[in-house]
């Protein structure tokens, strides 16, 4: 009776193990890349055009640090710059600031360059978003599932650029 006992658990345990297809290999881990620049160019201009706001590329502004760049993005007829910041973005630009403590969006007060001569320089607020904040895992397949997906941070992009825009609105727009 024992013998029968541990042939039966034997057979149950290659059945299980059958079952579960032998041991799982895992192939190689997801790559993990930040959104793309023209997908959050898109978003962008998407997100201006949804709010009726018009705009125009590559405005020079410096910080008030000194470091000076062109925007991405400016927004016409309001104090509103947009920057997306690649990896070589940062490492061309110089010292960026950081965002505010506590702060959840990185903003910075900016001073157009390429304004017309006036007494004072236009102040703009650059919203930065950077691309580190919006990596993703690259080509999951169902065996390779993605912690986070580019749907995901497609929409934290878009949550964070309305967020941006909704403090500007509230803040200093009387639209």
């Amino acid at each position: 009776m024992k013998n029968l006992v541990l042939l039966t658990s034997f057979y149950v345990i290659m059945i299980v193990l059958s079952a579960c297809g032998g041991p799982q290999q895992a192939g190689p881990p997801l790559e993990i890349r930040p959104l793309e620049e023209s997908k959050a160019f898109e978003i962008i201009e998407e997100i201006l055009a949804e709010r009726h706001y018009t705009h125009q590329k590559g405005v020079d502004v410096q910080l008030r640090n000194g470091v000076a760049f062109k925007t991405d993005y400016r927004v016409r007829d309001h104090k509103i710059a947009i920057e997306y910041l690649s990896e070589q973005d940062v490492q061309s630009m110089g010292k960026i600031p950081p965002a505010a403590e506590g702060s959840r969006l990185h903003v910075l007060s900016a001073s157009v360059t390429t304004a017309p001569t006036s007494k004072s320089p236009e102040q703009v607020f650059v919203f930065f978003i950077h691309a580190k904040d919006f990596l993703y895992h690259f080509n999951p397949t169902p065996d390779r599932r993605a912690d986070v997906t580019v749907l995901e941070v497609d929409s934290r992009l878009r949550r964070d650029l309305q967020d941006f825009l909704s403090w500007y609105e509230t803040s200093f727009d009387q639209r």
